[in-house]
C-alpha cells in the first residue's frame, strides 16, 4: 500500500539552526518568507497525526576565481554562447 500525501507544503527557506540533542533527536530551525508559505496548510501538516516527512535541498552556487589556471576536464559555463574551445 502506498503511503498518500494528503497535505504538502513546499516552500523556499534557509536552514538557520541544527541542534543534536543528547537523546539523539536533531531540532532544526528553518526561515522563510511569509509569501512563501500557506499558513494554513502548513497547519494541517503540523498537525498530522501520521508524522511528517522533510526533505531538504540545497541549491549549491561554485564561483570559480578568473586568475586560476584552466582545467582541461572543466566546463566553461560562463563562456560566450557559440564560443568554441580552440
Amino acid at each position: 500500500m502506498d503511503n498518500a500525501i494528503f497535505n504538502k507544503v513546499e516552500f523556499k527557506g534557509a536552514v538557520e539552526k541544527a541542534q543534536l540533542k543528547k537523546n539523539g533527536e536533531v531540532t532544526i530551525q528553518l526561515t522563510a518568507d511569509i509569501d512563501d508559505i500557506d499558513m494554513n496548510t502548513l497547519s494541517l501538516v503540523m498537525d498530522s497525526n501520521g508524522g511528517v516527512q522533510i526533505k531538504l535541498e540545497g541549491n549549491q552556487t561554485e564561483l570559480v576565481n578568473e586568475d586560476e589556471e584552466e582545467n582541461d576536464d572543466q566546463l566553461d559555463l560562463l563562456g560566450e554562447e557559440g564560443e568554441k574551445d580552440e
